[in-house]
């Protein structure tokens, strides 16, 4: 998400906040297609930062979009 929430009540509007930042979407279709850890993410979108992947990642996950499993700090996994 930006750092310009809008804060919709309607459904549609929350989720349009969440999904349709740069990069989003290609993340979450990449997790569908089984990539479950940062590297297999990262390879999986070559042409993507590591850095926006993680901050995209970050953003999912703070949304509930996804899971994280494992401590912070080792290696995890998204669901």
């Amino acid at each position: 998400m930006t750092n310009a929430s809008y804060k919709q009540f309607c459904p549609v509007a929350m989720a349009a906040e969440i999904l349709c930042t740069r990069w989003t979407v290609v993340v979450l279709r990449e997790m569908l297609c089984g990539s479950t850890r940062f590297n297999d993410l990262r390879r999986g979108i070559p042409r993507m930062s590591p850095a926006l992947l993680s901050q995209r990642l970050k953003e999912l996950e703070s949304a509930g979009v996804i899971a994280r499993k494992g401590a912070r700090g080792e290696a995890g996994e998204y669901h």
